[in-house]
């Protein structure tokens, strides 16, 4: 009677273990029953990006006014052939990569710019950049307009993806999910109340964790990401024993016996 009780008893406990295992894949779950009311918060608006070490920005220039000291010469065409034809790889949401010319930010903060020589771009936001090129530029160009983006402004996905890889973001705005959607977004071996982020930052390397089951991720500081963030999604403890030998091998034919054995057992004691 006592063995009955005790098979019954893992017989309960798998069972519970099988119906929580899916909570684990639902986005949001904390707030999974429904509401009939519209929620609204207030959020606070998105800082703009600046410039980092390593960045590759592309600098276009365009005026309806000719050169202030060769008229009739092509008044950009110095500026928009310099750089650098870098091919960015990684996924653009389409499949495709991109190969454009552009300027490499140095450990400095510069870059090597025609005519102008070396400019400080680090540090700055892309709306400075511009301000910043549209000045220096007025002394060759009359009414100069500057338009600047990273070029190679991507995230790394690793881990429990359907696609992990590098994803390039050209608009320069991208957040954890939709990042995830565009690596494939999550197995049901994924976790998502666990995915870590890493990011580095004027000398410092960040690690954070953030809970995709709970709204409160669009909070975080870290739901907007940052150029070069690493985002790595942990495998469930289902996933993890599928690695594991022992657990793939040993255990199913030790249950297997034990099985057996408990049912022998129990057949012996009807039969008494």
């Amino acid at each position: 009677m006592r063995q009955t009780l005790y098979l019954g008893a893992m017989i309960v406990l798998m069972s519970a273990v099988a119906c929580t295992a899916p909570q684990k894949t639902i986005y949001f779950a904390e707030n999974a029953p429904l509401d009939p009311h519209v929620q609204v918060e207030n959020i606070e608006p998105r800082k703009e990006i600046v410039v980092l070490t390593d960045d590759i920005l592309a600098i276009n220039v365009s005026t309806i006014s000719s050169i202030t000291a060769a008229q009739g010469a092509d008044p950009v065409i110095i500026f928009n052939e310099g750089g650098i034809a870098y091919s960015i790889t990684g996924s653009l949401g389409n499949g495709q990569n991109s190969q454009n010319k552009g300027y490499l930010v140095d450990a400095n903060g510069f870059i090597d710019y025609p005519v102008l020589g070396k400019v400080k771009v680090g540090g700055m936001t892309l709306r400075q950049v511009k301000d910043l090129m549209s000045n220096r530029l007025q002394d060759f160009v009359k009414d100069p307009v500057v338009e600047a983006r990273i070029i190679n402004y991507r995230i790394t996905v690793l881990g429990e993806v359907g696609s992990p890889g590098t994803i390039m973001a050209p608009n320069h705005k991208i957040n954890i999910l939709d990042a995830i959607a565009l690596a494939g977004d999550m197995p049901i071996t994924g976790r998502k109340d666990n995915v870590l982020i890493i990011r580095e930052t004027e000398g410092r390397r960040e690690y954070a964790r953030l809970n995709l089951n709970s709204k409160n991720v669009f909070q975080s500081p870290y739901y907007y990401l940052k150029q070069n963030d690493i985002i790595y999604v942990e495998p469930t403890r289902v996933r993890r024993q599928e690695g594991n030998d022992f657990l793939r091998f040993y255990l199913p034919t030790f249950t297997s016996l034990l099985s057996t054995a408990i049912a022998i057992y129990g057949v012996t004691q009807i039969a008494k």
